[in-house]
């Protein structure tokens, strides 16, 4: 009897698969790392960080836990090997993107209340017809148009709760739908693109403009951005959907389902005085994050928080707490947390000061510059991939490349927008913000983004490098 458990235990079906693989990853990269000695620029604590990091990566790569549970428990990892405190590991469930991202699921939570969802996909459904490819598209390009005006997060949220319709008509089941598969990770990528195409479209263009301003004194005009991003999304969005449809193959959706959504459609009828009022509450939540871009007291945590609050006043009651808090993916938000607490850490320990330096004295500055910013990109890329902390990678890189191209006599505002593209988000993994809030869905795991990410990633990448040092010389910026 105890021989069958144990062979159970060691074989495919128990320790030995791929989630047993991550924990003997994790487990000899933490023991590896002890025994790496300390650097001149680089403490024991910036490598147990990393350690830690690199950890967490794997245990989520693999699925060996939920989502969540890895994120905490590579924080008290962090803290038993001695990366930092309890109070540096946790910080990042002090940030308010936290509390600003639980607050926008009520926004799926009220979409889903009404039929606004129902009839704008059977608007949809007269422009592409029962193509699901086409229909998938469609949600590409809203989001993307959308995005373009206000944060990713809540493009990709209110993009998200309109597709709960489509996929619920079709009953596509988590894990198994390759149509919610599909959708799930084009909507999140589609806010990204959108996001590079106004300096409002993300808050880091807003940052790297700041960085741009203090240590040049110049800066890049609304329209010169929106010159240098449009093409990119014009771009970026059918060539990522192609690719998308191709590698995951959604199916089409069944005359059933399309009956159904028409008929529900028709069903509707006049919006009720209910729908009214969350209409103007779902219109009003992108209108006052848009205005945040010049009122600072606007930011989007602010905003989301207090309207959050207004949806439960009575008279309103636009939600019930268990309606809400129904909606919120809350082992995503122990995600959440645990990243920014991981980027936090990261920066506390000077891993990412290490990491910047050891790129930059690699001689990579002395090739082409075309080369060397690819190269760059690429770099920066991947290492947002496993530490998504957009600000400090700006703020770390973006003064030396500026330094660089005036040396070179090429314009600082190349620099300044490639690492704002960049750090908006990744299409490798689903630890950042825009994705994490696709990914609780359930509809994909971390080895389906990466299969589905890579190509758009490479895309994302070469067409950015091509065209904005392109550009930029033709505006003369």
């Amino acid at each position: 009897m105890a021989q069958e458990a144990i062979t159970k235990f060691f074989s495919r079906e128990g320790f030995l698969n791929k989630r047993g693989v991550g924990i003997v990853i994790g487990l000899v990269i933490l023991i590896g790392a002890m025994f790496v000695p300390e650097q001149p620029d680089l403490s024991h604590q910036g490598i147990m960080a990393i350690a830690s990091l690199l950890f967490a990566v794997s245990l989520w790569v693999c699925g060996t836990f939920p989502v969540g549970i890895t994120g905490i428990l590579a924080l008290v990892v962090a803290v038993v090997i001695g990366a930092a405190d309890y109070k540096t590991v946790f910080s990042g469930y002090s940030v308010s993107v936290v509390f600003y991202v639980i607050a926008i699921f009520a926004l799926p939570a009220l979409l889903l209340k009404t039929k606004w969802g129902v009839r704008l996909v059977a608007r949809l459904f007269k422009i592409t017809g029962d193509s699901s490819e086409k229909l998938i598209l469609a949600f590409m390009i809203g989001t993307c148009l959308v995005s373009t005006i206000m944060s990713d997060v809540p493009a990709a949220v209110l993009f998200m709760g309109i597709s709960y319709v489509v996929l619920k008509a079709a009953d596509a089941q988590p894990g198994k739908s390759r149509l919610g598969k599909c959708m799930m990770i084009g909507i999140p990528i589609a806010a990204v693109i959108g996001g590079v195409v106004t300096p409002a479209g993300s808050s880091f263009n807003m940052v790297a403009m700041g960085v741009l301003t203090g240590a040049t004194g110049e800066t890049i005009s609304f329209l010169n951005w929106i010159i240098v991003g449009l093409p990119i999304a014009i771009l970026c969005v059918p060539l990522c959907w192609f690719s998308l449809v191709k590698i995951l193959k959604p199916e089409q959706l069944d005359q059933k389902a399309f009956d159904s959504l028409r008929e529900a459609a028709a069903e509707a009828g006049r919006p009720t005085n209910y729908e009214v009022r969350a209409l103007i509450m779902i219109l009003a939540l992108p209108v006052l994050w848009i205005l945040g871009t010049w009122i600072p007291v606007l930011n989007v945590t602010t905003v989301a928080i207090i309207g959050l609050a207004i949806m439960f006043i009575p008279g309103i009651n636009l939600l019930t707490w268990e309606e809400f808090s129904a909606s919120v993916p809350w082992t995503i938000i122990l995600m959440v947390g645990a990243v920014l607490s991981l980027g936090n850490m990261f920066s506390a320990t000077g891993a990412d000061v290490f990491v910047t330096n050891l790129f930059m004295s690699s001689g990579v500055a002395s090739l082409n510059f075309t080369l060397f910013l690819l190269i760059t990109v690429v770099f920066i890329y991947l290492l947002h991939t496993i530490a998504p902390v957009g600000a400090a990678i700006i703020s770390l890189f973006l003064p030396i490349l500026i330094g660089i191209c005036t040396t070179l006599g090429v314009s600082p505002a190349i620099p300044t927008m490639l690492l704002a593209f960049i750090v908006a988000g990744n299409f490798l993994l689903p630890v950042n913000p825009t994705l994490i809030v696709t990914y609780g869905e359930g509809y994909y795991t971390f080895g389906d983004m990466f299969k589905a990410g890579v190509i758009p990633a490479i895309i994302f990448c070469v067409c950015m490098t091509l065209w904005v040092p392109f550009i930029c010389g033709v505006l003369g910026m």
